[in-house]
């Protein structure tokens, strides 16, 4: 094990979603905020919307270890449930185990509780995982629980968790109900660069790490290339190379290193694609919609490839200090295989009203 060839206390890159780990970029600490300030306002429906392996479970932990013991959650796993099924799973999570059968019954008692919870002043959030799975007449159930409320406040707080096609599907004529008492919706993407690094030094540092240059510069680099920001794809990058290079006895992981583990298969790549057209053939089945460019899917060999490519590019470029090479023996640099990412790491939709309300204290995290 590593910890204590780098003198670290804990795993810094664990896949467990730690809320001591979560890295705070401003616009992460607003996403925290304003989506603490919905459910402690009792506004009702919110969202949460990334790929797989974009943090939305750390985002929600790290939001339900801010109300401290004034929170009861149920979290919902398995959306191949009905409307009934369901409704019983929410009452057994919720700690009590449910006496009627029919739906009438069931939320009967889910409103007892949630009366219940209110007047001890508690909150109550029901937190839908892979929302975009969920059959539609589930959806309008869950939309029917937000109108169990006071006269003033919702009793129930919903987070709806999911992929980009929940955005989709929200789209849908048939969901506009569900889509309207949405108070916020956070959408999460890919970290950049930048963030990319910090977001590794942030995680060595909280698990102890005594100097933050474990990884040189361009091993930032290349781990930036592989992962394409995914923090899931970072984190098992990162822990494959402490590995790697504890069993090595080396205190400093290089780019070298890491192009050794992409090339040797033992870590997963995100997908990667130059703005150019590769051509139709490979095409066919994964074009992109119209005006977007083409990316070559994850895992194909083209994505492969090109990481590969760019990763032994930054290996071979000159470390800090040392002379480049004569002009006329440079080759020419590869073309961007992303383009610059300028969007926020996570952006934010408001229903009407919501983004004027003050955070106040509740920026508590």
């Amino acid at each position: 094990m590593y910890l204590k060839h780098f003198y670290l206390r804990e795993e810094p890159f664990a896949t467990t979603p730690d809320p001591r780990f979560l890295y705070k970029s401003a616009v992460h600490q607003e996403a925290l905020d304003r989506i603490m300030t919905s459910v402690a306002s009792r506004r009702g429906i919110n969202a949460i919307i990334g790929e797989p392996g974009l943090g939305k479970s750390m985002l929600i932990r790290t939001l339900l270890k801010g109300f401290n013991d004034r929170v009861q959650f149920a979290w919902v796993f398995n959306t191949t449930m009905n409307s009934r099924e369901l409704l019983r799973y929410i009452c057994r999570d919720f700690g009590f185990t449910p006496k009627g059968e029919d739906l009438g019954d069931l939320l009967i008692e889910l409103y007892t509780f949630l009366i219940r919870e209110y007047q001890q002043g508690r909150f109550s959030i029901l937190i839908i995982d892979e929302a975009q799975n969920l059959k539609p007449e589930v959806l309008e159930e869950i939309r029917q629980l937000s109108n169990l409320e006071t006269a003033s406040q919702k009793l129930l707080q919903v987070i709806l968790s999911g992929q980009p096609q929940l955005d989709r599907y929200l789209n849908d004529p048939a969901l506009v109900q569900l889509k309207q008492r949405i108070s916020l919706k956070a959408t999460l993407h890919r970290l950049n660069e930048a963030d990319t690094s910090a977001y590794i030094r942030h995680r060595l540092k909280v698990a102890g790490a005594r100097k933050q240059e474990i990884f040189t510069e361009a091993a930032l680099q290349v781990i930036f290339e592989v992962s394409d920001g995914i923090p899931r794809l970072i984190n098992q990058v990162c822990d494959n190379a402490l590995m790697a290079a504890a069993a090595q006895k080396v205190k400093q992981i290089d780019a070298a290193l890491i192009l050794d583990l992409v090339q040797e298969d033992k870590v997963m790549t995100a997908e990667a694609g130059p703005a150019g057209d590769p051509g139709q053939a490979e095409k066919s089945e994964n074009a992109a919609p119209e005006g977007e460019s083409w990316v070559p899917p994850a895992g194909s060999a083209a994505a492969a490839a090109e990481i590969i490519e760019r990763a032994a590019e930054i290996c071979s470029a000159p470390a800090t200090g040392e002379a480049a090479a004569p002009a006329d023996e440079q080759s020419e640099p590869l073309p961007a295989r992303r383009r610059p990412r300028v969007e926020p790491a996570v952006e934010l939709e408001f229903a009407a009203g919501f983004d004027g309300l003050d955070l106040g204290e509740l920026s508590i995290f």
